[in-house]
């Protein structure tokens, strides 16, 4: 009787540990997803003006208080993220109306400054949306403003005969309302028809 109590508490221990580790998961996942639409731990202390620089001339988010603006932070050898997201963002851009989108404003600010030339951040944001528009400024401006909306990124060492390296960052969308304020933080991974929602919140 001990052996056979021995025997089944011995192999009910492997599901003990996974069940345990299915809690764990599940415990860490509540802890880190944000919902759709809700305000990250800070966001009231995080955004603020800035003036950066674009194709054609200064940009200053002063200047767009009648505007919600729409802030995402990458760089354009970004493989991956940054497009997807950016296609993100056009495609809930065009699921707004003509007049909705008079009131809307999105930025793609380089976290590449050295690589991304303002010519070559037209382009790319052309590509997705004419409201969109790409920004960028020194490396230390660049610094100061990402800390100022609490995105993380860090350049790995340059490799290679061409110096190669990627820029590892926060992939979200932010949404400042019309008095500039930094109202929602949202991941790349929402839908057009999430983010279109959640900019429509902010309108007239």
């Amino acid at each position: 009787m001990k052996y056979g109590f021995f025997f089944i508490k011995r192999h009910k221990l492997p599901l003990v540990i996974i069940v345990l580790s299915l809690v764990l998961v599940i415990f860490y996942l509540a802890g880190t997803t944000k919902p759709l639409g809700k305000t990250t731990p800070g966001l009231s202390q995080l955004g603020g003006d800035f003036i950066l620089d674009s194709a054609s001339g200064s940009v200053s988010l002063l200047n767009y208080r009648q505007r919600v603006v729409i802030l995402y932070f990458g760089y354009l050898s970004c493989p991956k993220v940054c497009p997807a997201s950016m296609s993100v963002l056009g495609r809930a851009l065009n699921k707004l109306t003509p007049k909705e989108q008079a009131q809307v404003q999105g930025f793609f600010i380089s976290l590449d400054p050295q690589r991304d030339s303002f010519s070559k951040l037209a382009r790319y944001t052309a590509q997705f949306h004419d409201n969109i528009i790409g920004l960028s400024g020194s490396p230390e401006t660049i610094a100061d403003i990402s800390e100022q909306y609490g995105v993380f990124y860090d350049r790995s060492n340059p490799t290679g005969v061409r110096m190669e390296y990627s820029v590892a960052h926060a992939s979200r969308f932010y949404i400042v309302d019309k008095q500039g304020k930094l109202v929602v933080a949202m991941n790349h991974t929402v839908t057009p028809n999430e983010l279109a929602v959640q900019i429509r919140k902010f309108l007239f």
